[in-house]
């Protein structure tokens, strides 16, 4: 069976274990501090897969899977954090638009590895070819459980095709308390400490970068707009900064000077483009409350 793997550097040639250190932002996966609030109250459901992309994987994915390279790749986001000691291949079963179940060759986390991030799983294998068979469903067959033990055994979620632009998946908000995990600065480093009144963590049905192929920044920031609750008044607000960049995953975070309650986010079209270069439709999702 194949787990989540500790160490990468098992799997690939000497020359490969250099480009760990540029594309990966850790090999370790890191458990949250505590149980978050939202997991212990919300009901834990498969969100999206994502075909993202077909027998196209890169030779940079060597450093997660030896055998990866021209493979198929296929994120699939969960509402709650995934408990990393449950996660298996034989987890996960695909059906194609003719019918066929392929199984799943290698899973794991990362790049989306971080604290509060692991509700990312990213599947590697052979699960049919666009257009004329791709894959149309994912099933989860195993029992892969929620970091706050609830079991996604047995629910399966529909397949965004392959030439369809990047959504988004999940969001929720949060400040910065004592005991958060701050990163200042570096890859995946978090909003501005000082000037941050409150962070939306955008989660995306699969990585993102700007449309020029750059990270996204500065000349995004007013396609993102956050509908926010300040008493009685509601108000839309654009963040002043994105953080969590340049760490090759699918959560961007949106550092906003305001305070209220965040209850939904809503990007603007053509902003972001998946690995393919597909780009994003007109996406938005309900804000939780970390």
């Amino acid at each position: 069976m194949n787990r989540v793997i500790r160490n990468p550097k098992a799997l690939i040639s000497p020359f490969l274990a250099v480009v760990i250190l540029i594309f990966c932002n850790s090999f370790e996966v890191k458990l949250s501090n505590s149980i978050l609030g939202i997991d212990k109250t919300s009901e834990a459901i498969v969100l999206t897969a994502f075909f993202g992309l077909d027998n196209a994987l890169p030779l940079q994915s060597a450093v997660l899977y030896s055998k990866a390279p021209g493979k198929d790749g296929m994120p699939v986001v969960f509402s709650q954090e995934i408990d990393p000691e449950t996660l298996d291949s034989t987890d996960f079963e695909i059906t194609s638009a003719n019918g066929t179940r392929f199984g799943v060759e290698f899973v794991t986390l990362r790049p989306a590895n971080e604290e509060y991030e692991l509700r990312t799983v990213l599947l590697i294998g052979e699960f049919g070819n666009h257009p004329d068979n791709p894959p149309i469903s994912v099933k989860i067959i195993g029992d892969l459980n929620s970091y706050s033990g609830n079991n996604y055994r047995g629910q399966s979620v529909s397949v965004i095709p392959l030439d369809e632009g990047p959504v988004l998946s999940y969001a929720e908000y949060f400040t910065f308390t004592e005991d958060y995990p701050y990163v200042e600065k570096g890859r995946g480093c978090d909003c501005p400490r000082e000037e941050t009144q409150m962070i939306v963590r955008t989660v995306w049905a699969g990585g993102v970068r700007a449309v020029n192929g750059n990270e996204l920044g500065q000349n995004q920031l007013n396609d993102f707009k956050v509908t926010m609750v300040q008493g009685l008044d509601t108000i839309i607000v654009k963040p002043f900064q994105l953080a969590d960049l340049n760490d090759n995953d699918n959560n961007i975070d949106l550092c906003l000077k305001e305070s209220g309650i965040p209850i939904l986010v809503k990007v603007n079209e053509n902003i972001a483009i998946d690995p393919r270069g597909d780009k994003n439709p007109i996406t938005k999702a309900k804000i939780n409350s970390r």
